[in-house]
């Protein structure tokens, strides 16, 4: 088991590339990827974040792959059966493993990616078309300063891709048997309800904010705000926070907040969720005030030549024919969509990211990373 794929896989995970600060993870990949002739350069805006740009080739079609290098914080390191910045393999449930924090989220697609197009140009240096590698060290925080921004530099200079392939953790209980085609949408609010404080021993007195706000929840909680779309469910909505200004039991407050997010379909909008909501605090006699931050709009590929292509690689890879799904959170690859391109996402099983002893089948990183060259042949040759 102790491949190339692997090794480098391992070297990522052991730098503690906590967001947003990459650990030199970048600079590992593109010295992979200078050995083979491309052309590497560092994106930053000034601030903490960078991002790393290789290409190699011109004209089209452009095929980009896109990463992350940094990872979500480990939490309890009790929690963990290896350090989570050690990688190991061990066996489990009579499967060898690669643990640690990053293997699944994203470093074994990193490793993959990389190789897969150092493998796919030395073989091939006069093929047709441009390949590009993007990765940033700010996917699992704000995004400030990361693909957003990078994105919008490869605007400026005309670089726009016709496909690209997010490395995500796409797959559910084995690599190669789920692939993305597309994401909801992604809404987040901070509502504020205001009503009037008082004594609780006297309600007249007061109009508590609080069961204003629990009855606008209430009825946001309960709202079909569509009934979903081909490939997309319903959209969905979650409260995350709740809290009061009252400080004492015997208070009732005069202002409840609360935050709360949608994962949404291309059957409701931004405008359309927002309606709503205001829609709902009248007729349930509530006087808000709301802050929004759209984190990502949805976005779907329809099958066709690269999609095709993906799915193909992967079956021809691993044996699986895999199911297409737009589940799951946001990725990077919201913000390259609206470029134009076209997006598809393939990775390991994503049962174990964000958790501790977070970990990855230990054939994982070969095995993504001959797909990776396989779709890079499709394309380009």
């Amino acid at each position: 088991m102790e491949d190339e794929a692997l090794e480098l896989a391992k070297k990522l995970i052991s730098r503690p590339s906590v967001t947003p600060d990459d650990q030199g993870c970048q600079e590992v990949l593109a010295s992979v990827l200078r050995d083979a002739g491309f052309k590497c350069e560092t994106l930053c805006d000034g601030g903490p974040v960078t991002n790393l740009l290789a290409l190699h080739g011109k004209g089209r079609p452009f095929l980009l792959f896109l990463g992350h290098t940094d990872v979500v914080p480990p939490g309890d390191l009790r929690a963990w059966p290896h350090p989570p910045f050690e990688p190991c393999v061990f066996e489990r449930e009579g499967r060898l493993v690669l643990s640690g924090r990053g293997s699944a989220d994203m470093k074994s697609s990193d490793a993959a990616m990389a190789l897969a197009l150092a493998d796919f140009v030395k073989a091939h240096p006069a093929h047709k078309g441009t390949l590009g590698l993007l990765v940033t060290s700010n996917e699992e925080g704000d995004s400030r300063g990361g693909t957003p921004w990078a994105a919008s530099v490869l605007k400026e200079r005309g670089l726009i891709p016709d496909c690209c392939l997010v490395g995500e953790p796409s797959s559910l209980k084995e690599t190669g048997d789920q692939v993305k085609c597309g994401r909801r949408g992604s809404l987040s609010a901070h509502i504020t309800v205001r009503g009037v404080q008082g004594h609780v021993a006297y309600p007249e007195r007061c109009d508590n904010a609080a069961h204003k706000a629990a009855a606008l929840m209430h009825a946001m909680a309960q709202c079909k705000w569509d009934q979903g779309c081909e490939n997309f469910p319903p959209t969905s909505f979650q409260i995350t926070s709740v809290s009061c200004d009252s400080g004492a039991e015997n208070l009732a407050p005069g202002r409840c907040e609360f935050s709360c997010n949608w994962r949404f379909c291309p059957a409701s909008s931004p405008e359309s969720l927002k309606k709503t909501v205001f829609d709902l605090a009248g007729s349930n006699g509530c006087t808000v005030e709301a802050s929004w931050h759209l984190n990502g709009l949805p976005f779907q590929t329809s099958p066709g030549f690269f999609l095709g292509a993906v799915c193909e690689s992967v079956r021809e890879v691993t044996g699986l024919t895999p199911r297409l799904s737009t589940s799951g959170g946001t990725s990077d690859g919201r913000f390259i969509a609206p470029l134009g391109a076209e997006v598809a996402e393939f990775g390991p099983s994503g049962a174990t990211i964000h958790k501790a002893g977070e970990c990855v089948d230990a054939a994982a990183p070969q095995t993504l990373r001959r797909v990776y060259l396989r779709i890079a042949g499709k394309i380009c040759l």
